[in-house]
């Protein structure tokens, strides 16, 4: 589904202004390839921020209030058995699948000549990585079980890196993009509750570490102040609008 998305991006960034006609662009100055660890090291320097806190300390909010629900969540999960839509949010949201849609991406972007969609495949593999750092060594510290009884459950890495391409998307095209990629960003954190995969709270705190990592990493293409953080309602699924300061 979010693989989709990054089509569709793709798609609009081909048809914006600006795209070659017969000749090819340039080659563009990315290379997220080559200067892997290099762009890891500036990312992991530009995260700490207002904005990042910001995103950060609402789902952390939000994580503490929510965490009596957790529990609820797993009983109502358990009692409704397994789902077939869930499969699509377990596949989407995969680290590997979201990683592989961000090479695509840039892939196409090189075959095209086109700098923006090379560009936007850029910011995404960048994303990512950071967001994979971050997210394994989380669960590596939190040591949280599962409710299913696996280990590793905070936070979230498919709702980390769901959001984290979301952000990216965001950033670059604003929300007639953005909205649609947080929209489904959020129903794969959903269906990994609904697996009984990870509690609430992880992907509360997993959907806010990918938001704050993809725009960190886009941070320059923001024409907005706004990030949407997964949160909850007293008996439903739902997200907050936390406004950035510019």
């Amino acid at each position: 589904m979010l693989t989709s998305t990054c089509a569709l991006a793709v798609a609009l960034a081909l048809q914006a202004p600006g795209a070659p006609a017969q000749a090819p662009e340039p080659p563009p100055d990315d290379r997220p390839i080559h200067e892997f660890f290099q762009n890891l090291g500036r990312d992991i320097v530009a995260l700490p921020t207002p904005e990042t806190a910001i995103v950060i300390g609402a789902a952390v909010g939000g994580a503490l209030a929510t965490h009596p629900a957790d529990d609820n969540l797993q009983l109502w999960a358990d009692e409704q058995g397994p789902s077939g839509y869930t499969r699509i949010g377990r596949t989407a949201g995969d680290g590997w699948i979201q990683g592989g849609a961000a090479l695509a991406t840039y892939g196409a972007g090189l075959l095209s000549g086109h700098r923006t969609v090379t560009h936007i495949g850029s910011d995404l593999i960048r994303a990512q990585a950071l967001n994979a750092v971050i997210t394994r060594g989380m669960k590596l510290v939190a040591g949280r079980k599962r409710p299913s009884g696996g280990r590793e459950s905070l936070p979230s890495g498919h709702a980390s890196a769901s959001f984290a391409s979301a952000a990216v998307l965001d950033s670059h095209f604003g929300p007639k993009v953005g909205i649609p990629a947080y929209a489904v960003a959020g129903f794969i954190g959903w269906t990994r509750v609904r697996d009984n995969a990870h509690w609430l709270t992880d992907v509360i705190v997993g959907g806010a570490i990918g938001a704050a990592v993809g725009h960190t990493v886009a941070r320059g293409h923001r024409n907005r102040s706004w990030v949407v953080v997964p949160s909850v309602g007293r008996d439903r699924v739902a997200v907050h609008i936390v406004k950035l300061s510019r």
